[in-house]
């Protein structure tokens, strides 16, 4: 009875929490680069458990796991499940006693993440003829995610993030102006959906962190351009983030962490260029870290709440299987 009920509650986290496992490492290892080692851990641990509760998703519910992907937005956002296992492999690699383990797991996550690019491909793209009302903010994580690798491949596998961060731009240059257009003159997205917009923040900015991560010879004027870039996209989301969060909650939600995340990393890593100094960008990636403390703090919570429930409903006597 009690497994019964276990399972059934795994069948009821969402594989979209896999956003939030992404936001909540990344933000503990940038805090740990930062000088805040025990927050840092805090983050990475926190991230560290929900990746354990989905690990047994996928093995104890492998069936349900793989049927939801069948969802095109699901199966979209699903490759945060592999962006996660890389910088979790960057979190263990500083951990005495673990680097071979980190090193496996970067390794089959690079694989896994390319396995789940070509089955959203053959599932969702190539079956149809796709019409722009197809396409979401979420296809940057399908296909723009790949950044993660040049961002961590440092400790990994350097040569292989040298060519992937000119895949990552080649990508976020074809998808941007098409996402932009979906986004903000079609619009017509499910409230549910909505949140889903703050991922457009994301893709510029990891491109920006992999290549500074990876590329020797930096062409300053790239830099500069991909960094107005991305900072100008971020500000415009952070200015709808205060409409987003009064919604309901709904699992996107997730969507709300990393890329505020991965902007406060750009921003973090942009201002230890000569080129930058005279702006003081310190300032600004302390604000920005800030801000994605408080809201990936804010979502962790608001998950918690929404899990929690579940368990709940699960255990009472008034729960039965068909609410699954």
């Amino acid at each position: 009875m009690m497994y019964s009920k276990f399972i059934s509650f795994l069948k009821q986290i969402p594989l979209p929490i896999c956003g939030l496992i992404l936001g909540l490492i990344s933000l503990g290892n940038l805090l740990y680069s930062k000088g805040y080692p025990i927050l840092g851990n805090f983050y990475d641990m926190l991230g560290l458990f929900l990746m354990f509760l989905i690990l047994l998703k996928i093995v104890l519910a492998m069936k349900h796991t793989i049927s939801t992907l069948n969802d095109p937005i699901v199966a979209s956002v699903s490759p945060t499940f592999t962006m996660s296992l890389m910088v979790l492999s960057v979190f263990l690699k500083r951990l005495s006693g673990f680097s071979l383990l980190a090193n496996v797991i970067w390794w089959t996550a690079l694989i896994l993440h390319l396995i789940l690019m070509m089955y959203f491909i053959y599932l969702h793209v190539l079956p149809k003829e796709l019409k722009i009302h197809d396409v979401y903010p979420s296809w940057f994580i399908t296909f723009v995610g790949i950044g993660v690798i040049s961002a961590t491949s440092p400790d990994f596998g350097l040569e292989v993030g040298k060519v992937v961060v000119w895949i990552t731009l080649l990508f976020y240059f074809i998808l941007l102006p098409i996402v932009m257009h979906r986004v903000f003159i079609l619009r017509k997205m499910h409230k549910s959906l909505l949140p889903l917009i703050t991922i457009i923040t994301a893709p510029g900015s990891l491109g920006l962190v992999g290549y500074l991560t990876v590329v020797e010879a930096k062409s300053k004027i790239f830099v500069i351009f991909l960094f107005i870039l991305s900072q100008a996209i971020y500000f415009i989301t952070l200015g709808l983030l205060t409409k987003l969060l009064r919604s309901a909650f709904y699992p996107s939600y997730a969507a709300f962490t990393f890329p505020l995340v991965i902007s406060a990393t750009a921003v973090n890593l942009t201002s230890k260029l000569s080129v930058f100094q005279f702006l003081n960008l310190e300032l600004l990636a302390n604000m920005e870290i800030l801000i994605a403390i408080v809201i990936v703090t804010y979502v962790l919570i608001r998950y918690c709440i929404f899990l929690g429930s579940k368990l709940i409903q699960i255990m009472s006597e008034k729960y039965s299987p068909e609410s699954i």
